[in-house]
């Protein structure tokens, strides 16, 4: 880290002197900080990236999952079954105290990825019924019973099992009142959520067997295509600001949407399987179940969706879990080729062994954003209520962008390590995708007329837009302990200095 000022010229010494007997604050020629700060390779556990937990039955087994490497998110199921007591009645604030509420309890700057399902096979062992109105019974159905109610009368299938996943009770999904049921939902879990600071995305959900989209082993009571295409529709139409994602990269999944990808079979069905000399244990690339074949025959401008809404995955078995830390390199290749956000909340994370700790944190560093600030140069002379012209560079030396608003601010903190004054800026962070060198840009801080004069320690911050929640560490050296880069001294005078 270099910290670089202009020498005081010999010339203004004198003039300095006799005005400082005459004022608190010497007026010396006004010249610039410049801070080209390190890079850091330490473990930082940054807002909506990273590894994903288990978190949807935590309020019933009364405890967090172990969280061996800094996890942040939790994967939330959202029962139909629970939220929506009777049409068009949801029960969101018993939602959030069952669910939310014991994992913000011990984690307060948790977020959560929220996945609704109307079919969770085997579910009662798993204890997502926990919560269900026993004396409905049917602890297997997931969904709402007014649907099978008049005039909705929906009928459900009872099974054992559908491919070896069961037992369950699946709906009919591919009927006019149905679609409408589905679409209301949407409607209503927007509403409540689109925008909510405390979700790092929404997944679509709803249709098929754990809201995957589909119903294998059982394919009679698959949602069709005109029912995957409404959900999509609706979810497209519904939610603007929180981001969201799908399972499958598939034409009526996804076609017309900018939806991300949940690839829940990580890393077996991501890429071709000739991508590595030796393939991924289980890889099939011969359908749209693949990510890569879905790029390449289904919807090819769901490439780039990426750029607008996250990808994440997770490794459900044993041997695909083995392959992040037997090839980690390989691993890291995938996520950062198909721009992954976080991974989870099943795989190796779930589990500690000799090496592991490096070997996650190189692929926990590989997932979502990671801004390295490059350069800043701001004036080291400066007046409360008064304009600051600064200069910022910031790289994304991630593999994903930013999909969530925060702010670039400018923090004053005194002697004592009190933060005075915070100044907010235009810079476009969600802009900032990996790969692009940083630009220096040119912004402008107002600093509070309410500061009073003295000198202060700069630092620049980027900070959740919603007050209390966590802001984003720089992958820099030279931060406090808030995660903030320290800049470098500045005087704050009631005359400008010349």
């Amino acid at each position: 880290m270099t910290l670089r000022h202009s020498p005081l010229p010999a010339a203004n010494l004198l003039a300095s002197a006799l005005l400082a007997a005459l004022t608190v604050f010497p007026a010396v020629r006004s010249h610039a900080g410049e801070l080209r700060p390190a890079q850091s390779s330490d473990d930082l556990s940054n807002p909506h990236r990273g590894f994903l937990l288990w978190g949807t039955t935590v309020g019933a087994d009364g405890g967090l999952p172990d969280n061996h490497y800094g996890a942040t998110m939790y994967q939330i199921y959202v029962p139909w079954r629970e939220i929506e007591t009777a049409d068009e009645q949801y029960d969101w604030a018993g939602f959030e105290k069952r669910h939310l509420e014991p994992i913000l309890k011990h984690n307060p700057s948790a977020t959560f990825v929220l996945r609704p399902v109307a079919d969770y096979p085997d579910g009662v062992s798993n204890n997502i019924s926990h919560y269900y109105n026993r004396t409905e019974g049917q602890l297997e159905r997931d969904y709402p019973k007014f649907l099978e109610q008049a005039p909705y009368n929906v009928v459900g299938h009872d099974y054992s099992s559908c491919g070896g996943d069961g037992p369950g009770r699946a709906p009919e999904y591919n009927t006019p009142a149905m679609r409408e049921q589905l679409r209301q939902f949407v409607r209503a879990f927007a509403a409540r959520y689109d925008g909510d600071p405390r979700i790092t995305a929404v997944h679509v959900g709803l249709l098929g067997f754990w809201g995957e989209w589909h119903t294998s082993g059982c394919e009679a009571w698959e949602p069709d295509a005109t029912t995957r295409a409404a959900v999509r529709d609706a979810y497209a139409s519904a939610f603007v600001q929180t981001p969201v994602h799908t399972r499958y990269a598939r034409a009526s999944d996804i076609g017309g949407a900018d939806f991300g990808i949940s690839e829940d079979f990580f890393p077996s069905f991501t890429a071709m399987c000739n991508l590595f000399a030796t393939r991924m244990p289980r890889c099939d690339d011969s359908g749209w179940w693949n990510l890569e074949w879905g790029y390449r025959n289904e919807v090819p401008a769901a490439r780039a969706n990426w750029k607008t809404n996250p990808i994440g995955g997770e490794s459900p078995y044993a041997d695909q879990k083995k392959t992040w830390t037997s090839r980690t390199a390989d691993i890291v290749k995938l996520l950062r080729d198909y721009h992954f956000s976080w991974l989870g909340p099943a795989g190796q994370h779930e589990n500690t062994g000799t090496g592991f700790p490096a070997k996650m944190r190189t692929i926990k560093r590989a997932l979502g954003y990671e801004f390295t600030v490059r350069q800043v140069v701001w004036p080291d002379a400066m007046q409360p209520g008064a304009s600051v012209a600064l200069k910022l560079g910031i790289e994304n030396t991630g593999s994903a962008p930013l999909y969530h608003v925060y702010n670039t601010e400018l923090h004053w903190v005194d002697g004592a390590g009190a933060t005075r004054a915070k100044a907010g800026f235009d810079y476009p962070l969600n802009a900032l995708l990996p790969g692009a060198p940083a630009a220096l840009a040119d912004a402008s801080a107002q600093v509070p007329a309410t500061l009073a004069p003295g000198s202060y320690s700069l630092r620049l911050a980027i900070a959740d837009s919603w007050p209390g929640r966590p802001g984003i560490a720089p992958q820099n050296v030279g931060r406090d302990s808030s995660g903030r880069l320290v800049l470098g001294t500045v005087t704050v005078a009631t005359t400008a200095r010349r």
